[in-house]
C-alpha cells in the first residue's frame, strides 16, 4: 500500500508539472507528453527509483490506455456506461466533463509515466545506432508514404510542396501506438525491454523533432519562395 501511494503521488505531481512547464517554456516546442516520459523515465527503477509499477498503478495505467484509445468495453465500462445511460437518459454535460478531466488529466498521464517508467535508459544510450534506425524506419513507413499520397492527389487545390513535406513530417509521430504496443508486447514476452525500450525513446524523439523540423522546413520553403517570386 505504501508502494502504492508513494507511486500514485509521485505521478499526480508529475501529471500537475508538467502542463505548467510545457507552458513556461518559450515558443513550446516539447509537448507534454514527451515530458511525462522524460520525467517518468527519471522516476522510474532504473535511475531514481521511486516509481514502483505496483499492481494498482499497472491497472490506472491500463485504463488510461483504455482512455487513450477510446476502448468503452474495457474493465467493464459498458455496463457502467449503460447504468449512468439509464439513471441520466438525457445525458448530463457536467458529468462528462468531469468523466474527461479524470481521464486526460490524470489517467492518460498516469500511462505515460508507467510505460517510461520501465524504459532502460542505459540500454537506449548505450545503442544510439539501433535509436536513430527506429527513427529512420518511422520516416519510411509513415512519412513517406504521406508525401507519395499527397503528391499523388490531383484535386482542384492540391497542397503545397512544402505543405506535403511539413504534414509528412508530422505524421511521423506515433508515441501513443508504439507505448502501446511495447508495453503489451513486453507484457506478453514477445519483445525484450531494451528493444521496447529504444523504441519508445524514438516515439519521444519523433514528437519533438519532427514538429519542429516541420516548422522549419516549412519557414524556409516559404522564404525562398518569397524572395524567387520577385525575379520571376
Amino acid at each position: 500500500m505504501t508502494y502504492d501511494l508513494v507511486s500514485l503521488s509521485i505521478i499526480m505531481m508529475i501529471a500537475v508539472a508538467c502542463p505548467i512547464i510545457t507552458q513556461l517554456i518559450p515558443g513550446k516546442p516539447m509537448p507534454q507528453t514527451v515530458l511525462l516520459l522524460v520525467f517518468g523515465a527519471i522516476f522510474g527503477p532504473f535511475i531514481l527509483d521511486k516509481i514502483w509499477v505496483t499492481k494498482a498503478v499497472e491497472l490506472l495505467s491500463e485504463l488510461g490506455l483504455a482512455f487513450l484509445f477510446l476502448l468503452d468495453v474495457v474493465l467493464g465500462a459498458f455496463a457502467a456506461g449503460f447504468i449512468l445511460r439509464f439513471i441520466t437518459p438525457n445525458g448530463n454535460h457536467t458529468l462528462n466533463l468531469k468523466l474527461e478531466g479524470v481521464g486526460y488529466g490524470f489517467l492518460i498521464p498516469v500511462f505515460f509515466v508507467v510505460s517510461s517508467a520501465s524504459i532502460d535508459v542505459k540500454a537506449v544510450v548505450a545503442n544510439p545506432a539501433l535509436l536513430i534506425t527506429f527513427i529512420i524506419m518511422l520516416l519510411l513507413v509513415r512519412a513517406v508514404p504521406i508525401f507519395v499520397a499527397t503528391t499523388l492527389d490531383h484535386r482542384v487545390n492540391p497542397l503545397d510542396p512544402q505543405d506535403k513535406l511539413t504534414v509528412s513530417l508530422y505524421f511521423t509521430t506515433a508515441l501513443p501506438l508504439i507505448v502501446a504496443v511495447t508495453s503489451l508486447a513486453v507484457q506478453g514476452g514477445t519483445m525484450h525491454q531494451t528493444t521496447a525500450s529504444t523504441l519508445v525513446a524514438a516515439g519521444a524523439v519523433t514528437v519533438f523533432l519532427m514538429p519542429l523540423l516541420g516548422g522549419l522546413t516549412s519557414k524556409l520553403m516559404k522564404g525562398e519562395t518569397r524572395l524567387i517570386a520577385p525575379t520571376a
